[in-house]
């Protein structure tokens, strides 16, 4: 008998942080994210910061949560499966920062983006991805 968990297991427990934990993230995230987008944009007709920052953290909500849920099951089958060296957090936050830059290039990709909105989803996209990696490694499976 196998001391592992089963493979399912291990892709439920990526969806419940990816899914549950992105969000979190990329909406504080995404506040602080809107004001490096507002200064690379520097238009003159910019709202207030403070309604600037709380739209972005609205934003930030979904974009984290499609974000952690692709990021997140990938990287817990690819650290349980494959390279268990992954299960450093630190290696793995490196990993997910990496994976979440490539679903922000793939997603800019698809639409005629500004500059600030490439810098706002690059960094929502990378710190989620980061965050999510770091402690989808560290969950455990018992958590179901």
């Amino acid at each position: 008998m196998s001391d592992r968990p089963p493979l399912y297991k291990e892709l439920l427990v990526g969806l419940l942080v990816g899914g549950l934990f992105g969000p979190l993230v990329g909406w504080f995230v995404g506040t602080f994210a809107t004001f490096f987008a507002l200064t690379a944009m520097d238009t003159n007709n910019v709202r207030g910061m403070r309604g600037s920052a709380f739209i972005g953290g609205l934003i930030g909500i979904p974009v984290g949560f499609v974000i952690g849920s692709i990021v997140s099951p990938v990287l817990r089958l690819i650290s349980t499966q494959l390279f268990t060296i992954l299960k450093n957090p630190a290696l793995a936050a490196i990993c997910g920062a990496l994976l979440g830059w490539i679903c922000s290039y793939l997603t800019v990709g698809l639409w005629y983006a500004t500059l600030g909105s490439v810098v706002y989803v690059v960094i929502v996209s990378m710190m989620v991805g980061a965050a999510v990696g770091a402690v989808v490694v560290m969950a455990k499976p018992k958590w179901l």
